[in-house]
């Protein structure tokens, strides 16, 4: 099977920003007006503050870093579609700019696809469930299995897993979870629940941890329904702590890398895995604090 997607960084598709050849890889300059953004950008909402904090450093230094864009598919208007850096053509726009800084490149709808997940996770967080839909997507448009998108954005299998399974809870615990009410690993204990939104709504009153909604929901299910996968597990009796668990994949989408938790709340082992020397250049980076 042909191999999908990339296979490389997305500091590749920049190496040649300074080319001054005028071939396709040169980094030139083009209207705002005739850039759009891509139909794969996974972000749905872009934070209007954010966004001004972005237009006035980008009024005093203007546009450091190109955008990645592509000729315009059939039928859109505009001569370039945005491939990486919609947040910057958004702040350039109030910021009053004409034109910004771009790469054009020939990248197929896998290509585009995968960049904008990509670039999103590792510039900006995006919201578990735009995180969630850019993964579903390029399963079911794309053909990615679970373990070769986890492969590709640099997490954990059980990380995507995880990440899919929180499109399927409905949308007044979804709300709860995008407000802050609920974290990810409350919602995906409630996931087995049949009407999970009396038992959240008790969550948030008592400011339950994700341990203690496990074991109220544990106590709700039938033991076929337990027997068929119920998430919650009583600590201690061979299944990890579920704050743990929770701990886990929190430092996995932060550093986009596999991290496993063993020992106690207080006590134990942080173990963070990688498989080329960029990750471990990365983990290097991350503990000396450099940028």
């Amino acid at each position: 099977m042909a191999q999908k997607g990339l296979g490389r960084g997305l500091s590749a598709l920049f190496e040649d920003e300074n080319s001054t050849d005028g071939g396709p890889s040169a980094q030139q300059l083009v209207a705002v007006t005739d850039l759009s953004p891509s139909p794969f950008q996974p972000r749905q909402i872009f934070d209007p503050e954010r966004l001004d904090e972005l237009a006035a450093s980008i009024r005093s230094q203007g546009v450091i870093q190109p955008l990645l864009v592509r000729q315009a598919s059939e039928g859109v208007k505009t001569r370039y579609e945005i491939i990486a850096g919609e947040r910057r053509w958004r702040a350039a726009q109030r910021a009053r700019l004409h034109e910004v800084p771009v790469i054009i490149r020939p990248l197929s709808n896998v290509d585009a696809a995968e960049i904008a997940v990509l670039e999103n996770i590792q510039r900006e967080d995006l919201s578990l469930f735009e995180e969630a839909e850019g993964y579903r997507r390029l399963i079911t448009q794309f053909s990615y299995t679970q373990a070769e998108v986890a492969e590709r954005v640099g997490k954990s299998r059980a990380h995507i897993a995880n990440t899919l399974r929180l499109l399927a809870m409905p949308d007044q615990l979804r709300r709860m979870v995008e407000e802050g009410q609920l974290s990810a690993g409350h919602a995906r204990a409630l996931l087995s629940v049949e009407n999970p939104i009396p038992l959240a709504r008790q969550a948030v009153a008592e400011r339950w941890s994700v341990r203690e909604l496990e074991q109220a929901v544990r106590r709700l299910l039938t033991p076929s329904e337990r027997r068929e996968g119920a998430p919650a597990v009583v600590p201690g009796q061979g299944e990890k702590d579920p704050d743990l668990r929770e701990a886990e994949e929190q430092a996995t989408s932060q550093l986009g890398l596999s991290v496993q938790i063993q020992g106690s709340g207080t006590k134990g082992q942080v173990r963070v895995s990688y498989a080329s020397l960029e990750q471990l250049e990365l983990i290097l980076a991350k503990l000396s604090g450099s940028p």
